[in-house]
Formats: structure tokens, C-alpha cells, sequence
């Protein structure tokens, strides 16, 4: 039965640091950097509505072809 090595260390585990983020104040905005976050989220946004779309046209295609297989002639005449 292999034997657990001890931590040497009392450092925690990654999970039980707490972390703190400070924001730095500036005079002006960076309007680049701003730019360049809103274009992103604009591209991910649409990339987003993209993909939603062709699922959807494609669970519609999938049940669409579902009921047409389902057996017996489309017309009703039975």
C-alpha cells in the first residue's frame, strides 16, 4: 500500500486562498482598452446568438424529419 507524502509546507490549497482585486483610478478612461472589451463582447454575443440559431434550426430539422418518418402516408387517407 503506497504511503501518502506530507506537505512540507503550510501553504494552503489553491481553493482556500482568498484573493482581493483592486482597481487603480486613473484620470481618463482608456478608450483602447475599452474599445477593444466591447468589440470582444459584441463578437462573442453574436457568436453566441449564431451557434443558439443553428441548434435550433437543427432540432427543428431533426423533429421535422422525425414526424415524416413516423410511418404511413402524409396525404390522411387512410
Amino acid at each position: 500500500m503506497p504511503r501518502h507524502r506530507k506537505r512540507k509546507t503550510d501553504r494552503k490549497v489553491q481553493e482556500e486562498r482568498i484573493l482581493r482585486v483592486r482597481g487603480v483610478r486613473r484620470g481618463s478612461p482608456d478608450a483602447r482598452k475599452l474599445s477593444r472589451a466591447f468589440i470582444g463582447l459584441a463578437l462573442a454575443r453574436a457568436e453566441a446568438e449564431a451557434q443558439s440559431q443553428e441548434e435550433e434550426t437543427s432540432r427543428e430539422n431533426k423533429d421535422g424529419n422525425e414526424e415524416q418518418g413516423s410511418g404511413g402516408p402524409q396525404d390522411g387517407s387512410q
